[in-house]
């Protein structure tokens, strides 16, 4: 007989990574990290009140100790591993891993220094990121981010329907507009740098739009989805079966 014991404040059971959401409004769709059916197991969102988009891209240190209260209650529920949903949640990664026991990738971008180790040096790496005029490299060395490959950092502030729905939130989203902003963003940087040799999709709404990136410009592509595959399954291992 297995015995469960009950998990004080534990509201369910069963999720295997939580997720911190800015407090914003957008059409999360399929392959967006606010979208749970984007994932094969079980995640559980917790929003942290008041932390808006423009206010983590712009940086909001004082917001420190509601995002540790909100992966605090996540890490209650019982999740192996805490992540959320917009790659500038960098500059809490330090207070928040600090704050509890299970791993913390709060940052799409964590996944920089690995992605560089893959590639020679003299091979450039773009980010493809919601606004490239806050992420700076003043802004990356801060959180402890450093490369040897060049970075090559384009934005999507200024793509009409990216702007209009992530940023300024206007309530709808076209994917397949959204789609076509980020390839043509991605093919304009193979463009100049012919010898790109990875592309990481710093924000949480373009994965959907990462087979179509790859699609068009043929080399590795990460996102938040890789990075929160990658904490779930170091979690959650599971037996090898097959044939020998």
């Amino acid at each position: 007989m297995v015995m469960h014991k009950t998990r004080p404040q534990a509201e369910s059971y069963g999720q295997a990574i939580g997720i911190l959401l800015l407090d914003a409004s957008a059409p999360f769709v399929p392959g967006d990290v606010g979208n749970a059916s984007t994932y094969n197991y079980p995640v559980i969102y917790r929003t942290v009140p008041g932390l808006t988009t423009e206010a983590c891209l712009s940086g909001a240190p004082g917001f420190a100790p509601k995002v540790i209260e909100a992966a605090r209650w996540l890490e209650s529920q019982g999740v192996r591993a805490i992540s959320s949903d917009c790659g500038f949640m960098l500059q809490y990664q330090e207070a928040v891993r600090a704050a509890v026991r299970v791993p913390v990738c709060l940052s799409s971008l964590l996944q920089l220094p690995l992605i560089a180790r893959t590639l020679d040096r003299s091979r450039p790496i773009a980010v493809v990121t919601a606004d490239s005029t806050k992420l700076t490299p003043d802004f990356l060395t801060r959180a402890g981010i450093f490369v040897g490959n060049q970075l090559v950092i384009r934005g999507m502030q200024d793509q009409p329907e990216f702007r209009s729905a992530v940023l300024e939130e206007k309530g709808t989203l076209d994917s397949d507009l959204v789609a076509g902003e980020t390839v043509a963003v991605c093919r304009q940087a193979l463009a100049e740098f012919p010898n790109l040799g990875a592309v990481l999709l710093e924000c949480s709404m373009l994965p959907p739009y990462a087979k179509a990136v790859q699609d068009a410009v043929g080399v590795p592509v990460y996102d938040f989805i890789s990075m929160i595959d990658f904490a779930r399954v170091a979690t959650h291992r599971t037996r090898y079966s097959g044939f020998y």
